[in-house]
This record gives structure tokens, C-alpha cells and sequence, in this order.
């Protein structure tokens, strides 16, 4: 029984400790503003330093979207396209998603992340959305 409380004990103050942790990060990030609308998705900055990224994704249109971050070397017009929708699997590693039934019309969603130096790619991979244009390059610097 004192085992079992002992570890109840740890797991309240590591648990505590993540959120604090959590808390701060997302006080100290660089935010970024991420405006979807049909077809578009426009970035507010599209320059960042590394470290933790606070995206808060406004869908301004009339339909659902998504915002996927994935880590590219591609430029934009270099994206390859199957099936009305991004290729992800030749384009690069994907680091974080708001999905799309957390992002309806009108919706406000806000993701936390942390991101190394590079080109990121956040784009809607709803079918038709990514060739239609919602595709915007984030460029994350050395801090």
C-alpha cells in the first residue's frame, strides 16, 4: 500500500512538472498565425527561429481544414501530387497535425510544437485542398 501511494506520489508531481513545463514553453514561444481560407493558407510570420512554435491555425472559410507540418527539402512547386492530394511520403517527414474536426469553419485551433532549423511545409491534405493551394513554406532559422 505505501509502495503504491509512493508512486501515486511521483506520477502527481512528474505529471504537475510537464504541465508546468508545458505552461512555460508556451509562454516563451515564438507564435505563428496560421489563416486558412478557400484555397489559401497564409502564414504569419513565415520566418522563425528554432525552438518552440506556438501555431494557432483561424479557419476563415466555409469549409473543414487541417494543418499538417511536415519538415521538406522541396520547394512548393517542386510538391509531388497523387490522388488530389500530397504525396507525404516523398516530400518529407510529418512533425505535427491539427486535424481536421478540430478546425471547422469558423474554428480556432492552437498546436505547441518545437522545430529544428529548416523548410517546413504546412499545407491541408484534405482531397483537392493541397493542388487547389492551401500550401504555405515556414522557414525556421538557427536561434
Amino acid at each position: 500500500m505505501r509502495r503504491i501511494l509512493l508512486i501515486g506520489t511521483l506520477l502527481f508531481f512528474l505529471i504537475g512538472g510537464i504541465e508546468e513545463n508545458a505552461i512555460a514553453q508556451s509562454n516563451t514561444a515564438t507564435q505563428v498565425k496560421v489563416i486558412e481560407t478557400e484555397m489559401a493558407i497564409e502564414l504569419l510570420p513565415s520566418t522563425v527561429p528554432a525552438g518552440a512554435i506556438k501555431f494557432i491555425a483561424y479557419n476563415q472559410g466555409q469549409l473543414p481544414h487541417e494543418m499538417e507540418i511536415v519538415k521538406t527539402d522541396l520547394p512548393l512547386d517542386q510538391m509531388p501530387i497523387k490522388d488530389n492530394r500530397l504525396d507525404r511520403k516523398k516530400v518529407g517527414e510529418k512533425i505535427d497535425e491539427i486535424e481536421a474536426e478540430d478546425l471547422p469553419s469558423g474554428a480556432t485551433a492552437t498546436l505547441l510544437t518545437n522545430l529544428q532549423p529548416g523548410r517546413y511545409l504546412i499545407e491541408c491534405n484534405i482531397p483537392g485542398h493541397f493542388p487547389a493551394g492551401m500550401k504555405a513554406e515556414l522557414f525556421v532559422e538557427s536561434s
